[in-house]
């Protein structure tokens, strides 16, 4: 059916735009949840069930509305949030539509992250070769072009590069490892002239599985290039960490703020229980930087830097214990049933969330979001087919 195969081409086209265009995502979003009313699914409301965590964290933000003065902030954070609506209903209908395949989805996804990358970097020589300045290749001037926080950029570039590294690891197909590594090799690349302390700590801790796996595992000549690859890459981020105080990764290194940031978050908020609202923690937050000589943080309206900080402040107790049923379910799943590439890939959400509010951002929401249902569909699956083998084994 024509529309089955239109609603196809829209959610992988979304998954291609989310590392390129914000702007285009989003409408390319919008369309695909459309579309999506339309494709007949013998379980069409099955997302309510699997996606309870969602359902739960939206539900405090709606909550925080209404003890909330500035309503129309708390729209636009629940705007914001589109994607946690619209992602578990796409990903419910797309899998009956096909065979689903988490792979196939990953590959577009970094598809478009290297054409966002090519972008940056080919707009960075143009602009250095007009004014001989090497910032062009750094941070935001570099990925200013495409209108992509570099942070964010950097996050999605781990995650490529930790997906690649999987496949040169383990996948038996030449073709496959010779382009993981080079595609790994230029995305790494990428990472050193975006990425800041924390998105390095991530990648350690990726590197960290892949050389004890090999230390402990028989080894293969496969393998053995695998780790070769990565202690180079191992070496840069050491080289560049102490060139740091050279360039202008420093700029990155702005620990002394954010532990200003997350105790003043955590001394403002008037509610544990409830926190300030939804809508209010911009306006509450600035009031605590102005009354306590923090002027420069209110004129730049900072929030806490901190994902469970910042909700604990906007949400309270409960919207903590929202993100964490969020974080952990998948992590849960993965563990559970064994897929260390689903581990490897959202664990450094834990990490990321001590330096930064990803889901204040469109950016890190749609990229969260978008894991996070591919994960819990992904997984799901292979313990329905699972428990659908043992019944037939049972049977027989």
């Amino acid at each position: 059916m024509w529309m089955n195969q239109l609603f196809q081409i829209l959610f992988y086209l979304f998954c291609f735009t989310i590392p390129l265009n914000q702007f285009i995502n989003v409408r390319v979003l919008i369309a695909t949840l459309i579309v999506s009313f339309f494709v007949k699914s013998h379980q069409s409301y099955d997302h309510l069930r699997k996606s309870w965590d969602i359902v739960i964290y939206i539900l405090v933000l709606v909550i925080g509305l209404a003890y909330s003065d500035d309503l129309a902030l708390g729209f636009r954070i629940i705007e914001t949030s589109f994607s946690f609506l619209a992602l578990p209903i796409i990903v419910n209908k797309i899998q009956y539509l096909e065979e689903f395949s988490a792979e196939k989805s990953f590959r577009i996804f970094c598809y478009g992250l290297f054409v966002a990358c090519m972008i940056c970097l080919i707009n960075a020589t143009i602009q250095f070769m007009s004014n001989g300045d090497l910032q062009s290749f750094f941070f935001y001037e570099l990925t200013g072009i495409i209108n992509f926080h570099p942070t964010y950029l950097a996050y999605y570039i781990i995650f490529a590069i930790t997906y690649y590294l999987y496949v040169v690891y383990y996948d038996s197909r030449k073709f496959e490892r010779v382009s993981g590594i080079l595609l790994a090799s230029f995305l790494f690349l990428m990472l050193l002239l975006t990425g800041g302390k924390t998105t390095f700590v991530c990648l350690l801790l990726v590197f960290s599985f892949f050389i004890l796996k090999f230390l402990v595992e028989r080894r293969t000549s496969q393998m053995t290039y695998s780790i070769l690859l990565i202690l180079s890459m191992l070496s840069c981020l050491f080289i560049v960490n102490h060139l740091e105080g050279d360039f202008r990764y420093s700029a990155l290194s702005d620990s002394w703020e954010r532990m200003i940031l997350w105790e003043s978050a955590f001394k403002a908020v008037p509610n544990v229980l409830f926190g300030v609202g939804t809508g209010d923690y911009r306006a509450e937050l600035n009031n605590y930087y102005l009354t306590h000589q923090l002027t420069q943080f209110a004129i730049e309206n900072l929030n806490s830097h901190n994902q469970i900080i910042q909700l604990l402040f906007s949400n309270g107790i409960l919207g903590v214990l929202s993100f964490i049923f969020l974080l952990l379910r998948p992590l849960y799943l993965a563990v559970k049933s064994q897929n260390m590439l689903f581990v490897l890939v959202f664990f450094p959400f834990i990490i990321y969330g001590i330096t930064e509010v990803f889901l204040g951002r469109y950016q890190g929401v749609v990229f969260f979001v978008w894991l996070h249902e591919i994960f819990v569909v992904s997984l799901r699956a292979e313990k329905l087919k699972i428990v659908e083998q043992i019944s037939i084994s049972t049977a027989k």
